[in-house]
């Protein structure tokens, strides 16, 4: 292999697509012959590579095909049964045959039927909203139909439609939104859906078509398209890219600035604010382009390009009177660092009844990016210098990165030993030790994780706990992803004579397991302490995504563990927890919430009765008033937060101080438990995060407390046993 692989654990034929399509565009600067190539090339490249070694036969054949149409018709409301009966039919078992005869007819051919299908019901849906509907009817949609066969008949995939339209309309009159208003919201989001998947290139079909492929071998293993592995280069690796650091989203056609990257060209420059509109770009010794209803990514790869060089964004000001506003920026591209997606600290600080300063340190760690445990070390020296008592680790939001990265993560807190394992498919075990001497804290430490907290964390805490160098705390388990994958460039395996960039493999080749023998795949990282937290009742983790790795174990290592005093321990600190849980109005208001979420997730349908659902609305609009009400006669638990960049930290500036004020917020931001995503219906429970009112934070902090005073003395764990929270 030509290339340099980095190791990382992370959670044509025919081209008339039914008279909608001419040729289709070719595949970034490839020919369709070379398209084709590419996809040979990934078969090949994961029959030898792949950890499951699974032989590419027709059972595999039909799970690629299952996995393509999912990728399309995710919620199983486009195609018809007829035409997946058809498919199974025609392509069912020779899928791999034709990718080895370098035909890509199949992914043609049924993206060309998605897109006929999909015309046809943004048609229907013009003609549902046009049509009065009747809220006061007992009628049931059901958001998640992943999982449901597809429509037999086009009655049937009306009413389906027709129900899913009327659930759209009454979240608008829930909303208290003018009807004209939510019927052109609705009727402009399937229009530009359909505008956006008849516009794909070949690029972005082989894309699908491709990771159907490697998932078709487990849920890890992606293809990467040179846009794609770009942005997992910017976005995971390096943090950091050549632009004018502008974070931009689409809205009505437009690309529109979200936010200014602090320090970046555009930053510095002044002259673009938050939610400029992008009408057009231009080039150094070019010509404007025009990028109204253009594919952001498209937009966004206009904008980067190599340091020093040019680019004109001409926008339409947010402050303007009318459209007609034009103001023409030229700003000089220039390295952007990524800094919020780097670690951070925070010391919590609170004067004690006796007078006594008591500051605990947080690292709030999104990622195991180049150098990450470098950006860590650093902090620690800052927390030490601010003469932290303790230190916790947060981790919810880490879906992984590089395992040496991982690795030398552990080495901060542990000072040698073995920190994991990993077995190729050849059964060849290879354990991972510490190897120099990076450790650099010794006090009492805490975890925090998630569901969401996966593979390179899960390496991290799963060490830690073995070692019984820190305690584990957050939701029931970890994601549960045990997998190593590797990147391949595929230009390393096409033939001499192959122009272009085909882009990359991120293959499944390992599995990891704990230094015990037994493994985090599918089972995750156990908390010894564990809080309420409605990702436990989600579909979230491994055991959750088709085609999962199963678990099994291997031998264990000999290591010594640091502590061997966590089981006296742990008991006392999990009973003081559940007592301060049971009597904090977060908590509860959480468990309330979690009540409601088991419900729907029971009924698994959403009424339509105007009247019903109003009911369900004010008495979880009660359920929240009475909590916001409770929560603002509490007191802030701590008297200053202060935060700590790699930047400040790095250039020896103050910290930011965070007002601790409590907030009236919600412990989730989706208050209405239910996502309106066009053909894509999930709960969407993001992590409140904010230092000021994260109540799951504090909570940990109070076991960090405890865990620091049963460390000073044997009896304190006396002490806290006879003691009330």
């Amino acid at each position: 292999m030509k290339s340099k692989v980095k190791i990382l654990v992370l959670f044509l034929g025919t081209c008339l697509l039914w008279g909608l399509f001419d040729k289709l565009p070719a595949y970034g600067d490839l020919t369709e012959s070379q398209c084709a190539k590419v996809a040979k090339t990934v078969a090949s490249l994961l029959q030898q590579a792949h950890f499951s070694q699974k032989p590419a036969d027709e059972k595999l054949s039909q799970v690629f095909l299952k996995d393509y149409l999912d990728a399309l018709d995710f919620s199983h409301m486009v195609f018809l049964q007829s035409d997946i009966d058809e498919f199974n039919e025609k392509y069912g078992k020779k899928l791999f045959d034709y990718i080895y005869q370098e035909d890509l007819t199949p992914a043609f051919d049924i993206y060309s039927r998605y897109i006929h299908r999909l015309t046809e019901r943004e048609s229907l849906i013009e003609g549902l909203l046009a049509t009065p509907h009747d809220f006061t009817k007992d009628e049931y949609y059901q958001t998640d139909r992943s999982k449901m066969p597809w429509p037999k008949t086009e009655e049937e995939a009306k009413d389906l439609w027709r129900k899913r339209i009327k659930f759209e309309l009454l979240q608008g009159k829930l909303a208290n939104e003018k009807p004209e208003q939510t019927k052109k919201t609705i009727s402009r989001r399937y229009a530009r859906l359909l505008k956006e998947m008849r516009e794909a290139d070949s690029e972005e079909i082989l894309d699908y078509y491709l990771n159907a492929l490697t998932h078709a071998y487990d849920p890890h293993s992606d293809y990467q398209s040179p846009s794609e592995a770009k942005n997992f280069e910017i976005n995971s690796i390096k943090l950091s890219l050549t632009g004018i650091g502008a974070v931009l989203k689409s809205e009505e056609g437009y690309p529109k600035i979200v936010s200014l990257v602090p320090g970046g060209p555009a930053d510095l420059d002044k002259r673009l604010k938050p939610n400029d509109r992008i009408v057009a770009v231009q080039q150094e010794k070019g010509e404007p382009v025009d990028v109204v209803d253009m594919k952001l990514n498209k937009v966004v790869e206009m904008i980067r390009g190599e340091k020093g060089t040019k680019v004109t964004l001409i926008v339409i000001p947010a402050d303007s009177p009318d459209d007609s506003v034009r103001k023409s920026v030229t700003l000089v591209r220039d390295e952007v660092k990524l800094n919020e997606q780097r670690a951070k600290a925070f010391v919590y600080e609170k004067t004690e009844k006796d007078g006594k300063m008591e500051r605990l340190g947080v690292i709030q760690l999104p990622g195991f990016y180049e150098h990450a445990s470098d950006d860590v070390a650093l902090l620690i020296k800052r927390l030490e210098k601010e003469k932290i008592s303790g230190l916790v680790l947060d981790l919810r939001k880490n879906g992984g990165g590089m395992l040496e990265e991982a690795v030398n993560m552990t080495a901060l807190f542990i000072k040698d030993g073995p920190v994991v394992q990993v077995k190729d498919f050849r059964g060849r075990v290879q354990p991972f030790l510490i190897s120099s001497n990076r450790y650099c804290y010794g006090g009492p430490l805490v975890v925090l994780i998630s569901r969401f907290s996966a593979s390179a964390s899960e390496i991290v805490a799963a060490a830690l706990q073995d070692y019984g160098r820190a305690i584990i705390v957050g939701d029931q388990v970890s994601h549960g992803k045990g997998t190593v994958q590797t990147l391949i460039s595929l230009s390393d395996f096409m033939p001499w004579d192959f122009h272009g960039d085909p882009g990359r493999l991120k293959v499944t080749v390992q599995k990891f397991y704990r230094i015990t023998g037994l493994t985090t795949q599918q089972h995750g990282v156990a908390s010894d302490i564990v809080f309420p937290s409605l990702d436990d009742y989600l579909e979230i983790g491994e055991s959750s995504l088709p085609n999962y790795l199963p678990a099994d174990q291997i031998n264990p290592m000999n290591f010594q563990k640091v502590n061997t005093g966590l089981s006296t321990i742990v008991p006392v600190l999990q009973r003081r927890s559940a007592q301060r849980i049971a009597s904090s109005i977060d908590f509860i208001h959480l468990n309330s919430e979690i009540e409601v979420l088991k419900k729907k997730m029971s009924e698994k349908l959403v009424s339509l009765n105007e009247a019903q659902r109003k009911k369900e609305k004010e008495e979880f609009a009660l359920l929240k008033k009475n909590y916001e009400t409770a929560r603002a006669e509490q007191k802030s638990s701590y008297d200053k937060i202060y935060e700590f960049d790699i930047e400040s930290v790095k250039n020896h500036k103050e910290p930011k101080i965070i007002t601790n004020t409590v907030e009236k917020t919600s412990p989730t931001t989706d208050n209405s438990l239910e996502d309106t995503k066009i053909l894509d219906e999930k709960f969407d429970d993001s992590l409140n995060s904010s230092p000021k009112n994260d109540f799951v934070m504090l909570e940990t902090l109070n076991v960090l407390k405890d865990y620091i005073f049963a460390l000073q003395e044997p009896k304190n764990i006396l002490v806290l046993k006879n003691e009330n929270s």
